[in-house]
C-alpha cells in the first residue's frame, strides 16, 4: 500500500511538473514573441523580425530557438546612421523559475552600418552568449551583459586583411541605474546607464596614428552616463542632453602592453559646437615610444610632431609618467602641447 502511494505521489509530482513547464514554455515562446512584435516601441524604434520558432528543452530549460533574428537600428539611437543586424540562428534560454531573465545565444551574427550595398562599417561577433533581464512590469530593458570570443571590423563594402580590426574575449555590461551614487555626489543628474567593456588581444587599425597605438594586451573602460533619460545620438539629441547637465565619467580607462600602456580617469561633455570638452588625469608607462609613435602622425601640424619628437628622447620619461589630457575650444591638449583639432561628435 505504501509503495503504490510513494509511486502515485512520483507520478503526480512529475505530472504537475510537466504541466507547470509546458504552461510556462507556452508563456515564454508567448512573451519571447510578443516582446519581438513591439520591440518598436520597448527599444525606441528597433524593429525586430524573426524566422521559424520552436520550443525545447524540457525540462530542466525553455530554449526559445528562432531560424534567423533580423533588426533594424534607426539613424540616432548608436550613431548617426543606421544599422542592420543579422543573426542566421539565435537560442533564448529562459529557466522555468525567471522568465524575466534570458540568455541569447548564437555562434555568429553581423552588423552593417549605413547602406547595405555601400556599407560605412562591418561587424562580425563569433560565439556569442548575452544576459538580458527585463523590467518586470515595463518589459523594458533593464540589464544588459555580452560576452564574444571575437570581434572583428573593417570600414567600407570590402577589406583587405591589413585594414581589419579584432578583439577577443570581448565583453561589454550595460547597467540601467536609477538614483545617485554617493561616491557622486557632485553630479545633479541621475545615473543612466553604468556601461563596462573590457577585451583581450587588441589590433585597432584605427589607433595606429595615435598615442595609443593599434595593438593591446587588454583594453578595459568603466564609465557613467549622467542623464535625465538615453539621448538621442542626433544634433538635437546630444544638445538637449548637453544643455541639462549631461556628462560621462570615466572612472577607468586602460588600454596598452606591459611595454607601454596608458590608464586614465576623468569626466567629458560636449560644448557649444558637440566638440568633446573635459579633462583627464593619466599615467603613463612607455611614454617616450608612444610619443615617438604620435610624431609620426602626418595629420599634426609639423611644430606639434617637432615638439613630441623632441620630447619622446627625453631620458625622464622613463617608467610611470603623469600626464594631464584635457579638451577645450575643439582642441586636444597633451599636457601643455596642443594635439589636434576635434571633429564634432555628430554633424
Amino acid at each position: 500500500m505504501r509503495f503504490k502511494l510513494i509511486v502515485a505521489s512520483v507520478l503526480i509530482i512529475i505530472a504537475g511538473y510537466s504541466y507547470f513547464w509546458f504552461h510556462l514554455a507556452g508563456q515564454a515562446k508567448s512573451m519571447t514573441l510578443d516582446w519581438v512584435e513591439n520591440s518598436e516601441k520597448r527599444l525606441n524604434g528597433t524593429k525586430i523580425f524573426v524566422g521559424d520558432v520552436k520550443v525545447s528543452g524540457f525540462p530542466y530549460k525553455i530554449i526559445v530557438e528562432a531560424s534567423s533574428l533580423n533588426a533594424v537600428v534607426p539613424a540616432g539611437r548608436v550613431g548617426n546612421q543606421p544599422l542592420s543586424i543579422d543573426v542566421p540562428e539565435i537560442a533564448v534560454i529562459f529557466q522555468p523559475w525567471d522568465p524575466k531573465h534570458a540568455i541569447l545565444v548564437t555562434k555568429y551574427f553581423d552588423v552593417t552600418q549605413g547602406s547595405l550595398n555601400n556599407p560605412d562599417l562591418n561587424i562580425t561577433f563569433d560565439d556569442v552568449k548575452t544576459s538580458v533581464i527585463l523590467d518586470p512590469e515595463t518589459m523594458q530593458l533593464n540589464n544588459l551583459s555580452t560576452v564574444t570570443e571575437k570581434v572583428s571590423w573593417y570600414h567600407g563594402a570590402q577589406a583587405d586583411p591589413t585594414e581589419i580590426s579584432v578583439m577577443e574575449k570581448a565583453q561589454l555590461h550595460l547597467r540601467r541605474s536609477i538614483g545617485q551614487p554617493l561616491t557622486v555626489e557632485s553630479y545633479d543628474l541621475p545615473i543612466n546607464r553604468a556601461i563596462y567593456f573590457k577585451a583581450e588581444n587588441v589590433l585597432i587599425r584605427e589607433f595606429a596614428a595615435t598615442i595609443l597605438g593599434e595593438k593591446a594586451d587588454n583594453f578595459k573602460i568603466e564609465a557613467l552616463l549622467h542623464a535625465n533619460e538615453q539621448p538621442e545620438y542626433s544634433v538635437r539629441g546630444l544638445s538637449k542632453w548637453r544643455d541639462d547637465g549631461g556628462t560621462v565619467s570615466i572612472s577607468s580607462f586602460e588600454y596598452g602592453t606591459s611595454q607601454s600602456s596608458l590608464s586614465l580617469s576623468g569626466d567629458v561633455t560636449l560644448d557649444e559646437n558637440l566638440k568633446p570638452l573635459g579633462a583627464f588625469d593619466a599615467k603613463v608607462v612607455g611614454m617616450g615610444r608612444m610619443l615617438d609613435q604620435l610624431s609620426k602622425n602626418m595629420t599634426l601640424p609639423e611644430t606639434a610632431r617637432l615638439i613630441l619628437k623632441g620630447q619622446a628622447e627625453n631620458d625622464s620619461l622613463a617608467g610611470e609618467v603623469p600626464l594631464s589630457i584635457s579638451m577645450q575650444n575643439g582642441l586636444l591638449y597633451l599636457g601643455p602641447i596642443q594635439l589636434m583639432e576635434l571633429p564634432a561628435v555628430v554633424e
